[in-house]
Formats: structure tokens, C-alpha cells, sequence
């Protein structure tokens, strides 16, 4: 009723309109509005007089006592109608603003999977420079040893020569050694 009363209504015309409703959607099914009419009723929990009282809690105590005067002047077809389009006009505004508050949860989703999407694509690029420096630098230190190998292989050569040399040649620096001490005893007599 608030909203309806802002949108220009008289009070006493929405309230003539949801009482017939409700009387309206309760009893003649074979009118072409009962449908219509039965929803209404059901959905807002049967708006008789009951309805209205436990609906009249929150309100002023003066518009709770315009409410009997009101629901005795039935409003006339042309304003039935108007109320039916009326309340189609605010339920249609409030489903826009509720589709309207779900697309942008939508978005906020899409831009965060967005983010995700980029930045899982930017860590698999580093994975794959990760690896492909990995392999260059593994490379590179097979490489290391290989070459360290070989040259240990050159200097275990190297040394076999030199043993042998050593084994032909210290036998005969014994027998240098031991002619030169013979050679300078001789010059010490």
C-alpha cells in the first residue's frame, strides 16, 4: 500500500481494490481473473480480515481506523484493472532490480575468473621458462663434466707416463747418485 500510495494512489482506492481481490480471487473461479486473483490471494496469505489486522500492527492508528470506512467502497472494474497493472508494474520493477543486482554479482564472478584465468596462464608461462632454464643449465653442467672427465682421463695418461718414466729412469739416477758419491770420495783423498 505504501508504494502504491507513492506512486499517486489514494489509499482508500488500494485498499477497496486489494479487498475485492482478495474477496474476488476466493470465491468465482470461472471468471477469466480468478487465476490471477486466487494467486494473489494465496501468495499474500489470504488478505481477509484477518490479513488485514495482523497487517495493520505497524500502521497509525488513524489510517487503522479508515481501513473498515475504506473496504466498504468497492473500486470499479477500470480501477481493478489499474491495481492489476499496477501491482504487475512494481513486481515486473522489482524483478528488473533484482536481475539487475544478480547481473552484476555475475560480472564480479567473470572479472574474478578473468583474473584467475590470467593469472594461471602467466604462471604456466614461468613454469615453462623454469624448465627450459633447467635444461639449459643442466646442459651446461653435463657439459662441466664431461669436459672434466676427459681432462682427468688426460692427466691419469699423463701420470701412467711419468711412472714409467720414473720406473726407467730412477734405476739409473741410483747408479748416478752412487758413481758421483764414489767420484768425490776420490777427490777427497
Amino acid at each position: 500500500m505504501a508504494e502504491l500510495s507513492k506512486k499517486g494512489y489514494q489509499a482508500e482506492d488500494v485498499h477497496g481494490a486489494l479487498m475485492q481481490a482478495d474477496d474476488f480471487g476466493q470465491g468465482d473461479f470461472n471468471s477469466p481473473d480468478a487465476g490471477y486473483n486466487q494467486g494473489f490471494a494465496s501468495r499474500n496469505g489470504s488478505m481477509g480480515a484477518q490479513g488485514y489486522s495482523s497487517g495493520m500492527q505497524g500502521m497509525p492508528m488513524q489510517q487503522q481506523q479508515e481501513m473498515p470506512r475504506m473496504s466498504k467502497q468497492a473500486g470499479s472494474s477500470s480501477d481493478e484493472s489499474n491495481i492489476y497493472e499496477r501491482i504487475e508494474e512494481i513486481v515486473e520493477g522489482m524483478i528488473d532490480e533484482k536481475w539487475d543486482e544478480l547481473i552484476s554479482e555475475v560480472k564480479k564472478i567473470i572479472q574474478w575468473k578473468d583474473g584467475v584465468e590470467e593469472k594461471q596462464a602467466k604462471l604456466a608461462n614461468d613454469v615453462e621458462k623454469l624448465k627450459e632454464d633447467f635444461k639449459v643449465l643442466h646442459e651446461g653442467v653435463l657439459g662441466k663434466l664431461e669436459d672434466y672427465d676427459t681432462r682427468m682421463r688426460d692427466v691419469g695418461t699423463e701420470l701412467k707416463a711419468v711412472g714409467k718414466v720414473f720406473k726407467d729412469v730412477i734405476p739409473e739416477f741410483v747408479e748416478n747418485v752412487k758413481e758421483l758419491k764414489g767420484i768425490k770420495e776420490s777427490w777427497k783423498k
